[in-house]
C-alpha cells in the first residue's frame, strides 16, 4: 500500500501565456486533491516453516525447513535471493558417548588378528568382535 502525490496549481492564459494563479483567486473548494491511497499489489516476501528435528540424535546432524516466496497467497518467483532465508543448517545436540575400552576382550583364538589389522578389517563387525584385543584404539 502507498500514497500517490501530485503537484496541483491554479493556472490562466494571460496574452497566450500559462501563469500560476493564488488559491482564493481559483477558489479552494473546486481544487482536486494533492494525495491519494493506493494499492499496486502484494509484495514478495520469504515465508519458513518451523526447523525439522535434528536428524542425528548425537553428534552432528542437518535440520530442515521449507523457504517460499509469496506474492499475497500465491507462491511465486521474484522474493530478493540475496536475502533468502536458509533452508538447512547443521546441527549438533550433544556429543556421541563413547565405549571405554574393555580391558577384558581376548582375541577369538583361530582368528588371524595380525591379518585382519594388516588389510584394515576392524571396521567390519565380525572382526571388532573376533579381534577386540588386537582392533583396540591405543589408549590415549
Amino acid at each position: 500500500r502507498g500514497v500517490k502525490k501530485r503537484l496541483v496549481l491554479c493556472m490562466e492564459l494571460a496574452n497566450g501565456k500559462p501563469q500560476t494563479r493564488s488559491g482564493p483567486e481559483c477558489g479552494l473548494a473546486k481544487k482536486p486533491p494533492e494525495e491519494s491511497t493506493c494499492f499496486e499489489r502484494p509484495c514478495f516476501k520469504w515465508y519458513t516453516s518451523p526447523w525439522s528435528e535434528c536428524t542425528k540424535t548425537c553428534g552432528v546432524g542437518v535440520r530442515m525447513r521449507d523457504v517460499k516466496c509469496y506474492q499475497g497467497t500465491d507462491i511465486v518467483r521474484g522474493c530478493d535471493p540475496l536475502v533468502k532465508p536458509v533452508g538447512r543448517q547443521a546441527c549438533d545436540l550433544q556429543p556421541c558417548p563413547t565405549e571405554p575400552p574393555d580391558d577384558s576382550c581376548q582375541d577369538q583364538p583361530g582368528t588371524n588378528c595380525a591379518l585382519a589389522i594388516k588389510v584394515n578389517l576392524c571396521g567390519h563387525w565380525y572382526y571388532s568382535k573376533a579381534c577386540c584385543r588386537s582392533c583396540r584404539p591405543p589408549h590415549a
